[in-house]
């Protein structure tokens, strides 16, 4: 082997070394930085507290409106992933009451299964509801305690 080979050999590994040694410190740092690596923090919450506010509600289903009062939250839709494998959905659930009169007035007649209402929204729910499917709608009504249950998955 000549000399230019040994030399060429010499700084290839040299560089092969820094290469390997600055992706070790980039994996080390990865966990103590999570936008290093375009990633967000996973510790951040991937739902936000109980809403109260009845605007963003009486605009998506105006038929409700007037609402007497609204509990709702947004979650993700689905586990975080590191790289993210593309925009997040997020899943809104809720409880509005409204009038009885307004109860009454819609057209509720399929009977519905009671839904899977996430934990924090457990205290709002009517005690013993029967379900009714509103029609034309995915909203479920409790004409008893004229009380809506809705859920609704944004992109």
């Amino acid at each position: 082997m000549n000399r230019t080979a040994k030399i060429a050999l010499l700084v290839s590994g040299a560089v092969l070394a820094c290469l390997l040694a600055s992706c070790g410190v980039v994996l080390a740092l990865r966990d103590w930085v999570p936008g290093l690596t375009g990633c967000e923090d996973p510790e951040k919450p991937t739902k936000n507290g109980v809403i109260t506010s009845k605007v963003r509600i009486e605009q998506m289903w105006p038929q409700l409106a007037p609402i007497q009062q609204v509990h709702w939250q947004e979650h993700e839709a689905r586990a975080r992933s590191c790289p993210e494998i593309g925009p997040m959905d997020y899943v809104m659930d809720g409880f509005a009451v409204i009038t009885a009169d307004r109860a009454q007035a819609l057209p509720a007649t399929i009977a519905a299964p009671a839904p899977q209402v996430p934990d924090d929204l457990r205290p709002f729910a009517p005690a013993d509801p029967a379900w009714l499917k509103i029609d034309g709608t995915d909203l479920l009504l409790d004409k008893a305690s004229a009380t809506v249950y809705f859920t609704h998955t944004t992109d």
